[in-house]
């Protein structure tokens, strides 16, 4: 875990297209009905990453409680980097079952053994998000480990991303968008308008954390749970439309029956995976006395941009490997911590 190798990206145009875009569309949306918000991407997210902050426990909500704000403001930073820079999309996504429902059941955790099955081109262009997770859980410990408290801070909320993205049912398939079942727009209906409407971060209590040690496992178990989700919402859509085909307040009120408790499921188990990751790496890194408790970004506006830390000089994007020794081919491999 935790090796990062230089590689290009061959995902398709319509695929990225629509991923890129769901948070813009949503808003869209979400205007033509008066009200002003975001899709999953902004409100989803900073839900996801504020209730992780709240669940920790008090040896790490003392250190991660001042820098809350910025956690939460910078959840959807990943995205932002999204835009600009294709290479970033499979990042956010797997879709498990482009390789049949049956090999959804067995996929490989690590990410050779699954260029070895299926091919490197097609696991990169089907989605990487676990093996992201997993990289990114492993320069979090070797912050923790080096006291690296802006580090421990930027990392986490980075993090969070990835985590919330794996739960969101339609970043775990290939009908991300209804579009091959007659049902386009499904995918910001439900993780933008309806969470808009229908939830608020009060509405969201903290789960129990779980210890993760094996992070491209875990997340793969989350969006094999996720892909079982899209089935359902997909089902609860159809009967939705039956009943008002224009998308209004019948059809979300009616959406919202079946499918609001699976985006409160879903955004829950965000905020628990992700305090429980940041939870694993300090435990992993020896359970280091940290840093005094301080926003490490004062005095910086809270909205600066970030860039993503590891965007190589080269037009290339990086794809993080578990449990698996670099490619001859990798032009600068990082050892994990």
């Amino acid at each position: 875990m935790g090796y990062l190798l230089n590689c290009r990206y061959n995902l398709s145009m319509k695929h990225q297209k629509l991923r890129v875009l769901a948070p813009f569309l949503a808003t869209l949306t979400l205007i033509s009905v008066a009200a002003p918000s975001f899709g999953w991407g902004v409100v989803g997210h900073r839900y996801a990453n504020g209730l992780a902050v709240d669940s920790l426990p008090d040896s790490l909500k003392n250190f991660y409680a001042p820098n809350r704000a910025w956690i939460v403001a910078h959840s959807s930073d990943p995205d932002q980097w999204r835009n600009k820079d294709r290479s970033e999309a499979p990042h956010h996504f797997i879709d498990l079952d482009f390789w049949g429902m049956d090999a959804v059941k067995t996929f490989p955790t690590d990410y050779w053994t699954a260029c070895g099955l299926y091919g490197k081109a097609a696991v990169d262009k089907n989605g990487t998000v676990p093996w992201r997770i997993a990289y990114l859980e492993a320069k979090l410990t070797k912050a923790f480990r080096e006291k690296d408290a802006k580090g421990i801070i930027e990392i986490s909320a980075f993090l969070g991303h990835y985590v919330a993205d794996t739960h969101v049912p339609f970043h775990a398939a290939t009908n991300y968008d209804g579009q091959l079942t007659g049902q386009k727009g499904i995918h910001a209906r439900f993780e933008s308008v309806m969470v808009e409407r229908q939830i608020k971060d009060t509405d969201l209590k903290p789960l129990p954390l779980v210890h993760i040690d094996a992070p491209a496992m875990t997340a793969i178990e989350w969006a094999k749970v996720s892909l079982n989700r899209s089935f359902e919402v997909l089902a609860s859509d159809k009967e939705s439309t039956a009943k008002d085909a224009q998308y209004g307040d019948v059809y979300y009120t009616e959406l919202g029956k079946k499918c609001r408790p699976i985006a409160l499921n879903a955004l829950q188990e965000s905020g628990r995976d992700l305090a429980s990751l940041w939870v694993s790496a300090w435990e992993a890194a020896g359970k280091p006395e940290l840093p005094a408790p301080s926003d490490v970004h004062s005095g910086e506006p809270l909205d600066k941009p970030t860039t993503d830390p590891d965007t190589p000089a080269k037009p290339e994007t990086s794809v993080p490997v578990q449990n698996s020794a670099p490619s001859p081919k990798a032009e600068t491999p990082v050892k994990k911590p």
